[in-house]
């Protein structure tokens, strides 16, 4: 599922680090202020930086 953050821009995106399997949950609001709302979901995945062990861009999300 690759889909533009304007159009989910009142969910949150759940991400898990696959690495060490620690979660982040975003709003995705937030995450059209800090990239632009033609961002798609599958960007914002792959600039993720676990908070657990740092890896980048290893993880799986949801919108939810």
């Amino acid at each position: 599922m690759n889909t533009k953050l304007l159009t989910v821009s009142d969910k949150s995106i759940s991400i898990d680090c696959s690495a060490c399997g620690q979660n982040s949950i975003f709003k995705v609001a937030d995450l059209i202020l800090a990239t632009s709302e033609d961002t798609m979901t599958h960007e914002v995945r792959q600039m993720a930086v676990c908070k657990g062990c740092g890896v980048r861009g290893d993880n799986t999300y949801a919108i939810i």
